[in-house]
């Protein structure tokens, strides 16, 4: 009977952008052709060209490919194949990275008093990782006073 062998899971990360594989064997007899084939991720099927699974010959080497993945590709995909002799499954669990996203604010300018002061605040709408630092800047020259993580007060 059919066995996706290695791996049976597999937890992965991709960089947003960019191409995803995971290697994976397929062995058994009769050999599958791609319609015996079926991709689900969360539990929902797949249909979307970007998504595949090349079929190596002979030795059973195959991937799993996700071409220019983005945020919304996380997740767990479940690859099942099946043949008369039997099924086989593997899991991808995928975890997608990308650049903090902010939310822009257009600048006005503003008259202030002296004494007066204002809080910047640059925590972005999303982001994964979350940021580890911030570093604010004027002039070219890093701000270090008034400085709390992601706000700069003035």
């Amino acid at each position: 009977p059919w066995s996706i062998i290695t791996p049976p899971i597999t937890n992965e990360s991709a960089i947003e952008g960019t191409s995803f594989t995971a290697p994976l064997t397929i062995t058994g007899n009769p050999f599958p052709v791609s319609n015996n084939i079926v991709i689900t991720r969360d539990g929902v099927s797949v249909q979307d060209g970007r998504i595949t699974v090349n079929i190596g010959s002979g030795n059973g080497a195959s991937n799993f490919t996700i071409q220019n993945v983005n945020r919304t590709d996380s997740g767990s995909y479940t690859v099942n194949v099946t043949t008369t002799a039997g099924s086989g499954t593997a899991v991808v669990n995928l975890d997608l990275y990308y650049l903090p996203e902010f939310v822009e604010v257009p600048l006005q300018r503003q008259a202030f008093n002296e004494s007066a002061s204002f809080t910047l605040d640059c925590t972005p709408s999303a982001a994964n990782p979350p940021p580890s630092s911030y570093v604010f800047e004027r002039d070219e020259v890093e701000i270090t006073e008034g400085v709390s993580g992601s706000i700069l007060l003035i």
